[in-house]
């Protein structure tokens, strides 16, 4: 069943988004086809297509969709090569909530004036990651931050490969923040700024992952160890 996204889709809606209906084309959608509409809230519209042409739906059910704890929350520092990109999509196909990038010293990429750009592309990503993964929820994508600014929603933790407690067995609140850094990692003066501000140092094993994987895996690992995939 295709997954669409309608922030304005109800229960009772009959017509698709302009937006939206240009993918029915590009996914040649056809008259009786069921399909699946989120509103990035949590709310779920399944409907049969009535007519594909235009976009009129027939609504079957309405599913209101309570999002698992703990809410997760990544910070991701910008890295060359697309590997933040990477990060996000993988982060959001997880169910991540939000994501902050993160300008770091060790940041090879900068935003500067193409901030506003560069972020509505992470939103464009995180939409078409949502639709893949047919998640109920759209991650929130925040404003570019700079260390300083970071504050922990719930329990703050930044991944640091010579931390000496591991991500396994930590007591979690019901919300996480978690912090990646770039390639080649945080100066140390950044993780001593980022304890001061609250934040806990893990490790994940003892392998040293990329800045597109580390986030990724970590959440993945903090979904499993509370449940979400059981």
């Amino acid at each position: 069943m295709h997954w669409f996204y309608d922030p304005s889709i109800t229960e009772a809606s009959s017509v698709i988004t302009a937006t939206e209906l240009e993918h029915f084309k590009s996914l040649r959608i056809r008259d009786g086809e069921e399909i699946s509409i989120t509103n990035g809230v949590g709310g779920v519209l399944t409907a049969t297509v009535s007519n594909a042409a235009t976009g009129q739906l027939e609504p079957k059910s309405f599913r209101a969709i309570t999002r698992s704890a703990p809410e997760i929350h990544l910070v991701q520092s910008l890295a060359k090569g697309g590997r933040d990109e990477a990060a996000l999509q993988a982060a959001v196909e997880l169910g991540v909530s939000s994501i902050t990038p993160l300008q770091a010293s060790r940041s090879v990429v900068e935003w500067g004036a193409k901030a506003s750009r560069n972020q509505e592309r992470w939103n464009q990503i995180a939409i078409s990651a949502m639709k893949q993964s047919q998640q109920a929820f759209r991650a929130a994508i925040n404003d570019l931050s700079t260390l300083k600014q970071l504050i922990p929603v719930g329990t703050g933790l930044v991944l640091d490969p010579q931390a000496s407690t591991s991500i396994v067995g930590l007591q979690l609140e019901n919300e996480v923040t978690i912090v990646v850094g770039p390639e080649g990692g945080f100066a140390q003066h950044e993780i001593d700024s980022l304890a001061s501000q609250g934040f806990v140092g893990v490790r994940l094993g003892e392998s040293i992952l990329r800045t597109s994987s580390a986030g990724p895996a970590a959440i993945a690992a903090l979904m499993a160890l509370s449940g979400q995939w059981s």
